[in-house]
């Protein structure tokens, strides 16, 4: 007996989303190319690997395509950051997104010089009035 697999068509845009207390999920309004919406929901226990497995195979996605069809990413706007690490010594960028959730990204220390020269490049630029 083989497991039937439902096949979603492709979604293209997040329209909403909302957290659902009641029940411990979140849930999702997203839409096709040609406008038909959907609503999606999902477990609180498995939004992190969701995110995981979306942007995991989104890396292997965007790296096959030319320059010129590179997406135009949707933003996830951030109300806060800060530093965080684990018992095991391992460092992450812990973000706040608009509405509470959190999303920490995981990074070896080799990186900090790297994220700090970018943060000085970012301050500058932010400082400059022509922008």
């Amino acid at each position: 007996m083989s497991d039937t697999i439902n096949t979603a068509p492709k979604f293209e845009a997040v329209l909403a989303g909302e957290a659902r207390t009641e029940n411990s999920s979140v849930a999702l309004t997203v839409a096709t190319a040609t406008g038909e919406k959907f609503g999606l929901e999902f477990d609180a226990k498995i939004v992190p690997a969701v995110i995981t497995a979306l942007t995991s195979h989104l890396g292997e996605v965007v790296s096959s395509l030319p320059d010129n069809e590179q997406p135009n990413y949707q933003v996830l706007k951030t109300t806060a950051m800060g530093l965080a690490m684990n018992a095991q010594g391992e460092l992450g960028l812990m973000l706040t997104l608009e509405g509470g959730g959190q999303l920490t990204l995981g990074m070896a220390k080799a990186y900090l010089p790297v994220l700090k020269a970018q943060i000085e490049d970012a301050i500058r630029i932010a400082d400059d009035p022509r922008h």
